[in-house]
């Protein structure tokens, strides 16, 4: 048999050699043709549509799931907003450098967003007004991942096919910042002066061309505050001009991305480059019911000393063992906010909110019991070892972040009304030209829009009243430290923008943080020896060896060492510190 087989094939062989040699050409041509055929992808593009990467680049900015490990565990930890979880505690709160978290924002940005920004922008040269989209987006991200790590590729990045540039150099600080206002003044500039619709814009501007030259004329203000303390002439300059040419007006120009009321992705859907929803609320509604994110005490307080209204509407507290994974249900975050407060009411306690560095467990409360919770008492009458567990009764003791600011569709959010109010505020106090209204007017308009802003796109219920805003107004004046009064409020707008929230705090030094060094360390990993808050993310480990000279050079400019309390160039102070902190209610933070 086997010799069988042999003689077949080797006379099949000879056959089909015989033939190739005799169709010669002919067969050679058809055979490439059919090749090329069959190795060509229907379903995908020859070219990308600028357009599509428009959308792609947008919605990566807070849908990216894979890359809000660096925000929940660093980004929003350091300015203290979130605290007790473990994943904030262990990085964040404890001074914990590890790559694999703090690299996210930068390889997935640069992977992603920039690669697909560059390539748009080369190939909508005859699209003036998408063209200009692109580059301030482009600005965006940049600036974020600027204000994030320091000096950055910029100029060369992604420019990997269009000028086989592979290893790009890093731009400072100091020249990006240049680069920022001559890029969105001529932005500003070009939009309108071509036909083409931005299609491809998800934002809430819906490819509105004016509503996109108020908001690059806004994101000037940002960045021109920002280098107001080392360049207060170039900064006042660029301020002024951006106020004249027209910003944000009103919070019908907010800036924002618009997210879809979908499933949440996870992982595998950021694999798939799926940003429909908003991952930032998706990562801190956590992936299990033993995950959600608490309030930081330093924001707890904050909002309780000033009988802020927003206190509950940002603060709640949820029994949680079981819950929806596929986004956030009511029915299963159960809430005894009402109920905890009456019981601490009852026992004469005061909140006790996470501070930075420990978790939820880690400096144990003395927890109610399914006695002092009515409601909650309903639900363990039916099912008692479900709903009377100690310990995540405990957990339901500390205030966490309300499940309406981590919805799938929440808005991602890139300049609003409120800031640029807050912005003019700080630029009057400084006797710059903002328009006529003094520094208490903008101060004032600034609060009542951040108030307004989580009723327009956050609270679903327990709305925020004009009634109280207006007493929030009479007796929280600007005060003697406008800086100071001015920044707080910015820093509690910025809550879900924390990225802005953190680059504002090192910029304005407030408000004022708990000092690390008065807190406890609880047992977790410790790399750092200076306690401080760090004021920059290490660059990724990986850049040392694919764009070595670039990334030794960079490093030869801090001084020889990626230190992440190496402040950046426009920031010229340390953030100011609490005295010894002592609320009203609860146990502060030193015995």
């Amino acid at each position: 048999m086997n010799n069988i087989i042999k003689k077949y094939i080797g006379e099949s062989s000879l056959l089909m050699a015989f033939a190739l040699m005799t169709t010669g050409t002919a067969m050679t041509s058809c055979s490439d043709e059919t090749l090329s055929n069959i190795n060509t992808d229907k379903t995908k593009v020859s070219e990308l549509d600028p357009n599509a990467q428009l959308t792609t680049a947008l919605l990566q900015t807070y849908g990216d799931f894979s890359l809000m490990d660096t925000y929940r565990n660093y980004i929003s930890g350091f300015p203290q907003y979130f605290a007790g979880g473990w994943n904030v505690t262990n990085y964040a709160g404890s001074n914990f450098r590890e790559d694999d978290i703090a690299r996210r924002v930068w390889d997935r940005y640069y992977e992603v967003s920039i690669k697909n920004l560059v390539d748009a922008i080369h190939n909508s040269a005859d699209k003036a007004n998408l063209n200009a989209a692109l580059r301030i987006h482009r600005v965006y991200l940049t600036a974020v991942l600027a204000d994030t790590y320091g000096d950055v590729p910029c100029l060369e990045a992604g420019l990997g096919y269009i000028s086989g540039i592979s290893t790009p150099k890093y731009d400072t600080v100091e020249e990006l910042y240049s680069w920022f206002f001559e890029e969105l003044d001529a932005c500003e500039k070009q939009l309108g002066t071509g036909t083409d619709r931005i299609s491809g814009d998800v934002t809430s501007m819906g490819g509105d061309v004016a509503k996109w030259k108020k908001y690059a004329n806004a994101l000037r203000m940002r960045y021109a505050m920002r280098i107001s303390d080392v360049n207060p002439q170039k900064a006042k300059e660029e301020f002024e001009k951006a106020v004249a040419a027209g910003a944000i007006a009103s919070a019908a120009d907010d800036a924002y991305i618009r997210y879809a009321d979908t499933p949440y992705t996870y992982y595998d859907g950021a694999n798939d480059y799926d940003f429909r929803t908003n991952a930032l609320g998706e990562i801190l509604y956590g992936q299990d019911a033993t995950s959600p994110t608490m309030v930081c005490s330093t924001l707890f307080y904050q909002l309780q000393n000033t009988n802020d209204p927003r206190l509950y509407r940002i603060c709640r507290h949820y029994y949680n063992i079981k819950r929806s994974q596929v986004k956030p249900d009511k029915e299963q975050n159960i809430d005894l906010t009402d109920d905890f407060l009456a019981y601490f009411r009852s026992k004469n306690l005061g909140e006790e909110p996470c501070n930075p560095g420990a978790t939820w467990y880690t400096d144990w409360m003395n927890p109610a019991t399914v006695d002092d919770l009515p409601t909650l008492k309903k639900y363990a009458e039916i099912d008692e070892n479900t709903y009377a567990n100690s310990d995540y009764i405990a957990r339901a003791g500390r205030p966490c972040l309300n499940i309406d600011f981590e919805m799938p569709s929440c808005p991602g959010d890139l300049m609003s009304y409120a800031e640029v109010e807050f912005l003019k505020a700080e630029a009057a106090t400084k006797d710059w030209n903002v328009g006529g209204d003094d520094a208490e007017s903008h101060y004032e308009a600034g609060v009542r829009a951040s108030m307004e802003l989580l009723n327009n796109y956050y609270l679903t219920s327990n709305k925020i009243s004009k009634e109280e805003i207006d007493a929030f107004i009479a007796n929280n004046p600007l005060g003697d430290n406008p800086k100071e009064t001015i920044n707080t409020q910015a820093w509690i707008l910025h809550m879900m923008n924390p990225s802005e929230g953190w680059a504002n705090m090192r910029r304005s030094d407030y408000p004022a943080i708990l000092n690390r060094d008065f807190l406890t360390k609880n047992g977790f990993t410790y790399t750092d020896s200076n306690w401080s808050m760090p004021v920059r993310l290490q660059y990724p480990e990986l850049e040392g060896q694919y764009n070595s000279a670039n990334y030794k050079a960079v490093i030869d400019r801090m001084g020889g060492t990626d230190d992440w309390h190496k402040r950046l160039w426009w920031d010229k102070a340390d953030v100011n510190l609490q005295p010894d902190f002592n609320p009203p209610f609860g146990k502060g933070y030193r015995e």
